[in-house]
């Protein structure tokens, strides 16, 4: 009968009870319970470090040993994402922002932002698109959208207005209005085309068209009259009556030539005779 070596044996016992209490294993379950560590070390078969898990986040490297990928908790207490390229650049940021809202944000090679789609300052979804520079070239917010020139000035207004109506601005690259096509404040449809000073130079509204010159004085409108009938009408630069072509009060097709003072000094009536 062989002896039992008390020494291996005890070293065996120290050396078994040393792994538990390292590893956290519960002992009170058949299989060992949970495995608890403090933070892991994930390695290829060359030694080279692939990923580590610790302290609330874990990261992920390349070959390389550049990180590309980051999950874990925020300073502020808020979970979130990093991606980033083979170089080590940051390329993606999916979390929670500062005031709670979440986000995604995406960049270039550059490490300039490229987009952000999440939550604004209004507590509203939004998305933003930049160029390549980093600038803002186009914007969709709470029922409107916005587009951006390479100068940073507002070329493109699409949306709702606050009566409720929707219309679309446009503007040229000094931030000027150029063009509104939309709901007026009459709620019917209109279109106003802008001179380079920003005043209106053509105006299309519910059966009439107007036209103004650079003084902002009215020269034509072509529509209907109150009565229902349709006439043209021309003015000179002082904004005074010189020609009607349309349909009277009468319902009787009429000419009306004026001079530059508006004193009519030729009509024609179409009458049978």
């Amino acid at each position: 009968m062989k002896s039992i070596d008390l020494k291996s044996m005890i070293i065996g016992v120290l050396g078994t009870l040393l792994i538990f209490s390292t590893f956290g294993f519960r002992t009170q379950t058949d299989e060992l319970g949970h495995l608890v560590v403090r933070s892991l070390t994930i390695e290829d078969d060359k030694g080279v470090i692939m990923g580590y898990l610790g302290n609330g986040y874990y990261q992920a490297y390349n070959q390389f040993g550049e990180p590309t990928l980051f999950v874990g908790t925020g300073k502020d207490g808020g979970g979130y994402l990093r991606a980033f390229n083979g170089n080590g650049d940051e390329s993606a940021y999916v979390g929670t922002g500062r005031l709670g809202g979440g986000y995604i944000r995406t960049y270039n090679n550059s490490g300039k932002e490229t987009s952000y789609l999440g939550t604004g300052s209004d507590n509203a979804g939004q998305l933003r698109v930049y160029n390549n520079i980093g600038e803002t070239a186009s914007y969709i917010g709470e029922g409107y959208f916005q587009a951006y020139n390479q100068f940073g000035e507002r070329t493109l207004f699409l949306g709702t207005g606050s009566s409720g109506g929707g219309y679309l601005r446009t503007y040229n690259f000094e931030g000027q209005e150029t063009l509104y096509i939309g709901t007026g404040a009459d709620s019917s449809g209109q279109m106003r085309i802008y001179d380079k000073s920003g005043e209106t130079g053509t105006f299309l509204g519910s059966g009439y068209l107007r036209t103004y010159n650079q003084f902002g004085k009215m020269t034509t409108f072509l529509g209907n009259g109150r009565d229902g009938g349709g006439y043209l009408r021309t003015n000179n630069k002082f904004e005074t009556e010189t020609t009607f072509l349309g349909t009277n009060n009468s319902n009787e097709g009429l000419i009306n030539l004026n001079d530059k003072f508006g004193q009519s000094f030729w009509i024609r009536l179409n009458k049978d005779n």
